[in-house]
């Protein structure tokens, strides 16, 4: 049943039906998990490392941190604007732990990747048969409120997909996936997702032709490498050619990014200095001339806690990249890119994407994958 759960909760987080900002059904589905492995089945965390446990206290001392900052500032502002903030960030948190652990249980893991492929795949039929939305000119939405929704929504869901695959024949898979997530991602004609795509391509290219090399002799190996070779320069013609294609790449190569930098609140850094050090709390932007938040994740952390804040939840994201291989640290650079220009951290597949790298991570340094101690994990 958690495994169910989980996988529909990835399926169904491309489906919004409510105003941004409120929660979706995806969200709630992923909270009845937190419920179910927390109090029915009697769920605990266990790490079988040191590594895994610091990586673990990263997270919560910078979620204690966000909690103490936007406290703070409620007390300040005598304004409980920052609470919604906070409760995003327990989200996220809880998301990630809960998570984490139940992927060690292959069925989890399983249910999971087939959850992502058959999303991404589904959301493609979606758009080749006409259905879902266009509500900012000739950028495809699918079921989303905006087009950036949609196109970090396949970045990440890929991303994981690479992470939790394994078996024979996956790294065809894979680049199959990959290629169809770069489609997507065009049609949406997001400048951010159009950054962080071709990471996730170029890691889905070299798991290709690790996978296909494997066992092979040294003609084999060869052609397997002319064949991911050949692949990738046909399929950007045929991209190419797509008249959205065309409009997207109209769009980044006539980015102002001066305008674009003050529009996403880039220039906060500049312009309000003396936050930067403890941060200044995630709400009430109206303080700073606007009430848009800033539009990237990263810019976000530095401003909103700081200096401080922004350390520690790097600190997290480090122990992460850093044990991850050569193709799974470029994977990981896709949705890293994406929240350069556009703030994701409060979307639930953000953190489904980080625990499946933290499950990746832990494979290449233990060679071994979690274990948990609940009681009837099973799908």
């Amino acid at each position: 049943m958690v495994a169910y759960l989980w996988a529909l909760g990835v399926f169904l987080s491309q489906f919004y039906v409510l105003p941004s900002g409120l929660p979706q059904p995806a969200h709630l589905l992923f909270a009845l998990n937190f419920l179910l492995l927390g109090f029915c089945y009697s769920f605990t965390i266990s790490f079988r490392s040191q590594d895994e446990r610091l990586t673990a206290l990263f997270l919560l001392a910078f979620c204690g941190y966000a909690l103490i900052a936007n406290l703070a500032w409620v007390l300040v502002e005598q304004d409980p604007a920052f609470i919604k903030a906070s409760i995003y960030w327990v989200y996220g948190v809880l998301m990630f732990l809960f998570l984490l652990p139940s992927l060690g249980d292959d069925r989890v893991r399983r249910a999971v990747a087939l959850a992502c492929g058959s999303s991404i795949v589904l959301l493609f039929l979606f758009w080749a048969t006409g259905l879902g939305r266009y509500e900012v000119g000739s950028r495809y939405q699918g079921f989303f409120n905006d087009p950036n929704q949609m196109a970090f929504y396949v970045i990440c869901v890929f991303s994981t997909f690479f992470y939790l695959l394994r078996g024979k024949g996956s790294g065809q898979l894979l680049f199959a996936i990959g290629v169809i997530s770069v489609v997507l991602v065009f049609v949406t004609q997001s400048r951010s997702a159009l950054l962080g795509i071709f990471f996730s391509l170029l890691a889905a290219y070299l798991r290709f032709i690790d996978n296909m090399a494997v066992g092979a002799g040294g003609r084999d190996r060869i052609l397997a490498v002319i064949i991911g070779i050949m692949a990738v320069p046909v399929f950007l013609y045929l991209l190419l050619g797509l008249e959205s294609a065309d409009v997207a790449v109209s769009r980044f190569a006539g980015t102002d990014v001066v305008s674009q930098a003050e529009i996403r609140g880039y220039t906060r850094l500049v312009e309000f200095p003396a936050y930067l050090f403890l941060g200044a709390g995630q709400g009430l932007d109206m303080r700073f001339g606007t009430r848009h938040e800033i539009h990237s994740t990263w810019v976000a952390v530095l401003f909103y806690y700081g200096i401080v804040g922004l350390a520690i939840f790097m600190a997290f994201i480090a122990r992460i990249f850093l044990r991850l291989d050569l193709a799974g640290k470029i994977a990981f650079l896709g949705p890293v890119f994406y929240g350069i220009s556009t703030y994701g951290a409060r979307t639930p597949i953000f953190w489904v994407f980080l625990a499946a790298a933290a499950l990746a991570a832990a494979r290449e340094t233990e060679s071994a994958p979690y274990t948990t101690t609940a009681r009837g994990l099973a799908p």
